[in-house]
Formats: C-alpha cells, structure tokens, sequence
C-alpha cells in the first residue's frame, strides 16, 4: 500500500469576481457622482439626443488621484493610459497633458498615439498580434514592444537585426492564480517558458530586456492577487539579472477597479462597495514588495501602471430622451429611451447611476416608481436597468445616464441607429469633440456596383 498522505481537512474559501470581459466595474458613493452643473436641455437642443458629455474636470482628477496612490519617492511611477478603453482623440490628448503614457494594443491605437503626441519612448505596445508592419515601425521608432509569445519573440528578433539600436522589449508572463487566471496571454511562469524566453533573450545582443509585464485581470476584486503578480514579477526579474539582462520596468497592467455599480448576479453577496480611496489596498500589496526589491532593477526603479477604466469611467454621461412609457407588469412600469445597448454596451454587467437630468433627481419627488429601462433597439435584450427607483418622468424628459466612459464609445454598435455627438465640458465651456454620424458615414465604405442601380437609386 502506497504511503498515505497527512489528512487534510476541506476548505471553503471565498471565490471573487474577477471579470473576463471588459465592461466590470463596482459601486460609487453619492459624493463621488457630483458633476458640475450644465444645461442638459440646451445642449440635447444644440447636439442632439442622445450626447455623450464628458467633463475633462472630473477625467484629470481621477487620473491625478489614481497617480497619486501608486506614487513613492523610492521609484518613479508612470500611468500608461489603456487606449482601447477610450480612444477618443480628445481623451488621449486631455491624459497626455497630465504626464500619461499610452499603451496601445494594435497598429490603429499605435498611430492614434502618436498622431496625439505621444512620443514613441512613451508607448507600450502589448497584445497577441502585432503585425510585422505594427513591429518593424515601433520598435524602429524607440516604442517598448511586450513580446506575448516564442513566434512574436522571433519575430522581433529579425527586425532588430535590421536596426542601429537594440530592439527595447518586455516580455509579458502569466502564471495560474485562481479559475479566472488570464492565461492566455504572455509566457506560462509555470511551465518554463519564460525562463526559457529570458535566456534567448539574454543570446541576442539586438535585444533589450527593458520591462517585464503581467495584466492579471479585468475588474480584479481582490487586491491581493497583485501581491502574488509582485512577488512573481521580483523573481522573473532576479532571474533575469542573473542572465546578464537588466530589466529596470515593472509592469503591473490594469484590472484596477472604477466608480460604477456591477449587476447583482456578477457581484459579491450583499454588493461590493468602494467609496474613498478604494485604490490604496492596490497600491499597498504592490509598492512595499516591489520596493525592497529594487536591485533587481538596477537600482532605478519604475513602476507602470495601465488602468483604463478607472480613470476614464467616471467621467462621461450619456443624456438621452423618454421617447415612450408602458406597463409591462402589475406593479411596475417601463420606460423606452433614444439610447439603449447599442451606445451602453456595458449594461449588461453594471447599473449604472441613472437619474433624470436638470438637477431633478430622486431627491426633488416625494414619490417614486421602479422602473424597466429600455432602450430603442428592436430586441428584447436592450435593456439599461433591470429596475432603477425613478421620480415621474414624462415622454421628452431627459435621463442621465453615468460612468459611461469605459468601452462605451470603443464599442458602441451602428446597429439600427446612427452614433451620437460628444461634448466635452472644459475650461471654455462645451466643445464638440465628436460629431453625430450620419446614415451616409455609417455606408461609406460600401460600393453599389453599377448593374444593381435601378430608376430612383441614389446611394
């Protein structure tokens, strides 16, 4: 009989919420929701319903406080703004202004970057695929390239004999932390391979090991698996040092949580809630572990951080319009809006802060109904809230709708309806960053080849 195993006894332990998509985020307080005051009414007049409306007030104080939570004099701190959380050219340039970085995911976000002002030394390229173009221009250009696997990694390395300088490049890890690890991306710490990626790395004189990167998660809850990315991230960077590669970037991705309000069914029991500064925790299973390991990076440490909607949630509203009521059950009625699932995408995993705009909110009524928020898309599934606690609203009343900022524009559909306008409210009042499509912008791309013209055809 084999030898038998010490009895260990079963253990429950709590399971968080850590997304696979990229529309999570958590709950905000009242206080934090404060905007300034603006004419919702004249503006839907003068841009249309629905409008986006951003306020660059509230996007640089979100991206200041989350600087300053990760921030210690024992190394420089760098925020890499996540483009593809919102690539619209006034946000890029707005973080750019505030010292950000930019970390891009494709040869599109790349060129946004750069066309914004960022210089290539202030670009991260991370991702699964970068063509060869997307390589040979940024890395010639000075950009940090994160290698996500051995074909990309040889890759690199044939264009880096083609360049005067080495190659600057990080290598991306993933590790098993969990059922929801993000092990798709990167090289698996587990099994050898970035051992295994170091050492090529450490034979290639063209190349440059600058940084070593890890994005655990999206909407990670629990801030302590950053304590085991770090602890993990030390080790991969002593063993580097000891190949003779002098890695000096610690890269901690995103997954950092924002102000918003997940659906019950994807939350902890009884809600999770963040009011404060909810980015501490974070920033404490980080710093202390990196910092009393910074020999390992040369002794000139630089943490990079790349949160995405955490600093760009909160910021962006959408204003849109009752356009119909009805019953829909015995006690509880529905509204429709101009704007459903098509422009909020990222309903289907938060609830988010709804209210009548114009300062008439829950407050201002002595009495409320739930409501169902739909939206005007032609199927059953557009729907903003399931029940949202609502004063009276009328057909034409205009509703707000809040921390729309993340992956709201990036992946909002021309589905049925054309894209709205967007306005951002700065220090010159509102400014047009965005113009309402049009049904013509929405076809053109399309050709009508010419023998499916017919008498009346005008496209």
């Amino acid at each position: 009989m084999p030898d038998a195993k010490p009895y260990a006894p079963p253990r429950i332990s709590h399971l968080p919420f850590i997304a696979f998509t990229k529309h999570f985020t958590p709950t905000v307080s009242a206080a934090a929701d404060a905007e300034e005051e603006y004419d919702a009414a004249k503006l839907v007049r003068e841009h249309g319903s629905p409008l986006y409306i951003i306020s660059e007030r509230r996007l640089r104080e979100d991206f200041g406080r989350f600087q300053r939570t990760f921030s210690d004099p024992r190394c420089a701190t760098r925020v890499a703004y996540s483009v593809k959380t919102n690539y619209l050219p006034a946000v890029c340039a707005i973080l750019r202004s505030e010292g950000a970085w930019a970390e891009v995911v494709s040869g599109m976000e790349y060129e946004l970057a750069r066309s914004v002002g960022f210089e290539p030394s202030q670009i991260i390229f991370n991702g699964p695929h970068k063509t060869r173009a997307e390589l040979t221009r940024s890395l010639g250009e000075g950009a940090i390239v994160t290698v996500d696997n051995f074909d990309e990694l040889e890759q690199v390395a044939q264009i880096a004999r083609t360049l005067s300088a080495p190659a600057r490049i990080g290598i991306r890890f993933s590790f098993k932390h969990g059922a929801a690890a993000w092990t798709k991306f990167g090289f698996n710490d587990d099994n050898g391979d970035t051992e295994q990626a170091l050492r090529r790395i450490a034979k290639n004189p063209k190349l440059r090991l600058d940084l070593i990167h890890n994005h655990c998660g999206t909407f990670v809850l629990v801030p302590g698996i950053y304590g085991a990315v770090a602890d993990r991230l030390v080790g991969i960077a002593k063993r580097a040092r000891a190949l003779g590669l002098t890695p000096w970037i610690a890269d901690f991705g995103g997954g950092y949580p924002s102000s918003n309000t997940l659906r019950p069914e994807y939350d902890f029991a009884g809600g999770s809630i963040r009011i404060g500064d909810f980015w501490e925790p974070y920033a404490q299973e980080i710093l202390p572990r990196l910092t009393r390991a910074k020999e390992h990076f040369g002794g000139r440490l630089t943490l990079v951080l790349e949160p995405g909607r955490a600093v760009v949630d909160a910021c962006t509203s959408l204003l849109c319009t009752v356009v119909a009521r009805k019953s829909v059950e015995r006690d509880e009625d529905a509204i429709i809006l101009d704007a459903g699932v098509n422009l909020i995408p990222t309903a289907c995993y938060y609830d988010h802060p709804v209210s009548r705009a114009g300062g008439l909110n829950g407050s201002a009524y002595s009495r409320h109904r739930t409501l169902k928020v739909f939206g005007p898309l032609c199927m059953q599934s557009d729907r903003l809230r399931e029940s949202a606690a609502l004063p009276p609203l009328r057909v034409g009343d205009i509703v707000r709708i809040a921390h729309v900022g993340a992956y709201c524009h990036t992946q909002s559909m021309q589905f049925i309806r054309t894209r709205p306008a967007t306005v951002l409210l700065g220090p010159a009042g509102p400014e047009l960053v965005r113009r309402p499509e049009t049904w013509r912008d929405v076809f053109a791309l399309d050709e009508l080849p010419g023998r499916l013209r017919g008498a009346g055809c005008s496209f």
